[in-house]
């Protein structure tokens, strides 16, 4: 039967911050997890839809803007790069302006009339120009592919930002692990040279130490993943008026069912990197507390 190690020769710490400083880190990592997760979603929801809108306006100069419409209709739709086209009613051009013109004022003036059309790709070789000359020549036409690249290297930006704070939040937890092993070496250096000097090897050294240290990070990991998965349920009820048309007043729930709905429907790519938090907070200081103390240990006498 195995005995006990004495006091003076445990040489696990007792630093309990750590682990409260591996979850503020893994937090933090999360949360900068969810924001790639979303610029990704952003920039492919452009890349896949809003760079294919066009949107057609056809003054109403001559009052015969309406005419046009229904020469220029037939000929998008009959178009290989066009899925769909048709004309936005002048009644929703007054309600989208309400807000700025006011319902009176705008109702008064004259709109141009407006097709809303889908390609069917969004780097597309069919000029929709010259279709829409031959029957509107004043007509503006205005593309969101223009906006499409830009957009798309924002939402790469935004990725490759979040992407750093990670790795920023990964080199703090390092470093953290790192000055707590090096405290408990320096608190218990007397211990460990007995033990050295009666023989332990350097990887049974580091084998106790590196057991403790990826316990307080793996208790951090899932800690600060659990903290994020709660912040970030709340900045999905946040955003629903933008995506599911929910009012402002219904985003909070009255029960606790809303929030465990809400929070069991985040993207699964999310899901998988909260999932995964507490496995690098454990790599991290399973590893680093290794490479610490084998460091340490071959500078002893």
């Amino acid at each position: 039967m195995r005995k006990p190690i004495p006091d003076g020769l445990r040489l696990a710490g007792r630093d309990k911050s750590l682990g409260a400083v591996v979850a503020a880190m893994s937090a933090l990592a999360a949360l900068a997890l969810g924001g790639w997760v979303a610029a990704r979603s952003l920039s492919a929801q452009w890349e896949a839809g809003a760079a294919r809108q066009v949107t057609i306006e056809i003054p109403d100069d001559k009052h015969d803007a309406h005419a046009q419409v229904l020469a220029l209709l037939p000929a998008l739709r009959a178009s290989p790069a066009v899925e769909k086209a048709e004309e936005v009613p002048p009644e929703k051009l007054h309600q989208i302006l309400a807000p700025w013109l006011g319902k009176s004022e705008g109702a008064a003036i004259d709109l141009p009339a407006v097709i809303s059309l889908t390609r069917r790709d969004a780097q597309p070789e069919t000029d929709l120009a010259a279709i829409v000359r031959q029957s509107a020549p004043d007509a503006v036409i205005e593309e969101n592919m223009r906006w499409g690249g830009r957009l798309r290297l924002l939402g790469q930006s935004l990725q490759a930002c979040a992407w750093l704070a990670v790795s920023l939040a990964a080199a703090a937890a390092v470093a953290v692990t790192a000055l707590s092993v090096r405290m408990t070496l320096a608190a218990r250096r007397i211990p460990v040279e007995i033990l050295h000097g009666l023989g332990a090897t350097d990887g049974h050294i580091a084998r106790r130490i590196a057991r403790h240290s990826s316990r307080l990070g793996l208790a951090g990991g899932v800690a600060g993943a659990f903290l994020a998965w709660g912040m970030l349920t709340v900045l999905a009820r946040l955003a629903m008026p933008f995506t599911d048309h929910v009012s402002a007043e219904s985003i909070w729930p009255e029960d606790l069912s809303g929030w465990w709905q809400t929070a069991s429907h985040l993207p699964q790519d999310l899901v998988l990197a909260l999932a995964s938090v507490p496995f690098l907070a454990w790599l991290i200081g399973w590893s680093v507390a290794q490479i610490s103390v084998r460091r340490w240990l071959r500078r002893l006498p």
